[in-house]
């Protein structure tokens, strides 16, 4: 005789069930529902992403690199073991390319795989995959 009881783990719309027997177990799981929320929590968390302020804080800790690398520089050059060229030269581009051009398709772009991702198309590994070919 088997004790047979079905639980749902976590929540109704987690999408996986356990049953237990006596001495057996079995694990059943929805995976288009499952993507579906693992899409939902994904766009959620994007959604969250400050782009704007992380930008601008690799743009001050590139300033900040740039300063102390021309500092070093000028100490190098007025060393007395400093035999080379009067002059060192530091130059670093910090200027981002237009947000307003590139950005909206890219965002546009992200949501079609995190679609895909929520609708089952593809799978989780696939949407990685494919949002790190779009980058930044």
């Amino acid at each position: 005789m088997t004790n047979s009881s079905e639980q749902s783990a976590g929540n109704g719309s987690a999408g996986f069930a356990i049953e237990r027997g006596e001495d057996w177990m079995r694990f059943s799981a929805d995976l288009g529902q499952m993507c579906q929320t693992i899409g939902e929590q994904v766009r959620r968390t994007v959604a969250e992403i400050d782009v704007d302020a992380i930008i601008e804080e690799v743009r001050r800790a590139l300033a900040d690199v740039t300063a102390e690398a021309r500092e070093a520089a000028d100490n190098f050059r007025s060393s007395q073991r400093w035999s080379g060229p009067t002059r060192v030269r530091v130059d670093i581009q910090a200027d981002a390319p237009s947000q307003q051009a590139t950005r909206p398709n890219l965002d546009a772009e992200r949501m079609a795989v995190l679609d895909l991702l929520a609708q089952g198309r593809i799978s989780a590994e696939e949407a990685a995959r494919l949002l790190d070919a779009l980058g930044d």
